[in-house]
């Protein structure tokens, strides 16, 4: 999903490289410096798409001196927002929040709201991921103050459920199922089916942790039929998933099972190999404990030689899965043995 702010320099997948370049020459002739600017930001954008981030944010770069010496101030809000978007990707999460806080402050001065909006949002999603939860929230909140003035009742949505995700992960679980009600109630006004299967998947999530299993697989199946319904596979295969994961808690071997198959299913047809190994795993589980040690160690083999394939980081944990595996149908299989070899009235 592209972000507001790539959006604003263009939609790079209707724009072809070769049709940007002739572009900026047309800026260059006529001297166009913010033509010049947007320009190298398009181009910028359409790198980042494809994954060569270091020529994207060379670019950005490129075009954000080009606007300051232009005085372009929205050219140079708009690509250092960008930058603040790209920089966590590389890690650098100090000069995203430096980039971030350069858009806010021209943004304020422009009386820019719904970008401040989307700049404060950013600035969170990069506090929360440097674990600073109260910087985070008090992002979350000046953007939510700014949404509600605009009355942008998605934006609000959207907010909520990043308050609800911080909730979440400093278990603060009742706050944050307060924060993603909060979301779902928007959402099925709007009838904004896509963010409300997000929002039911959360709260499935919250009532997991909390060992609420019936509760967390009544969300989990409702955020289900959303995905399915919108022709979204990834997210179906993910909730399902966790659906897999609440059913075994709650002691339910077969549903469970049917969960994962289907998971797998959905994610063979994408030729998903990375995401595949998950419920691949889970279902060996599901096997092990329902003492199918052989279909449990034949799934693990086509696990393991995933993981090695792609240079999956669960290689260790599905290598000790399968050894335990093996060893347990082992000791099981010397019980069986010596209790047939033991005669009738022997001690």
């Amino acid at each position: 999903m592209l972000t507001e702010d790539q959006q604003s320099v263009g939609q790079q997948g209707q724009v072809s490289l070769p049709q940007l370049m002739e572009e900026l020459e047309h800026c260059k002739a006529g001297g166009d410096a913010s033509g010049i600017g947007w320009v190298l930001a398009k181009i910028g954008t359409f790198y980042q798409a494809q994954g060569r981030h270091r020529e994207a944010l060379s670019l950005f770069e490129e075009s954000l001196k080009v606007f300051e010496e232009a005085g372009d101030k929205s050219g140079e809000a708009s690509v250092a927002a960008l930058m603040g978007h790209l920089l966590p990707q590389q890690g650098a999460w100090e000069r995203a929040l430096e980039s971030l806080d350069r858009a806010r402050c021209l943004q304020d001065e422009l009386s820019d709201r719904p970008g401040l909006a989307a700049t404060l949002g950013k600035m969170g999603n990069v506090y929360e991921a440097k674990l600073d939860w109260e910087r985070a929230l008090e992002c979350y909140r000046g953007s939510m103050r700014i949404k509600e003035e605009l009355d942008d009742r998605a934006g609000i949505a959207l907010t909520w459920n990043n308050i609800g995700t911080l909730y979440a992960k400093t278990e603060r679980w009742e706050e944050a199922l307060d924060a993603y009600g909060q979301s779902r109630i928007i959402q099925e006004g709007l009838e904004d089916r896509r963010g409300l299967s997000v929002s039911l998947g959360n709260i499935g999530r919250v009532h997991h942790h909390k060992g609420q299993w019936q509760e967390a697989v009544e969300y989990y199946e409702k955020s289900y039929a959303l995905h399915e319904a919108l022709g979204d596979t990834l997210g179906s295969a993910t909730i399902l998933n966790s659906l897999g994961l609440a059913r075994k808690e709650m002691g339910d071997l077969d549903g469970a099972q049917e969960t994962y198959e289907r998971a797998i299913q959905i994610l063979r047809e994408q030729d998903d190999l990375l995401r595949l190994t998950v419920p691949m795993h889970n279902l060996a589980i599901i096997y092990e404990e329902k003492g199918e040690y052989r279909k449990a160690l034949s799934l693990l083999e086509d696990v393991i030689s995933l993981d090695k394939r792609m240079g999956h980081p669960d290689l260790k944990r599905d290598m000790l899965a399968f050894r335990r595996i093996r060893r347990r149908m082992s000791m099981e299989r010397d019980v069986q043995m010596e209790s047939r070899e033991k005669e009738p009235g022997d001690q």
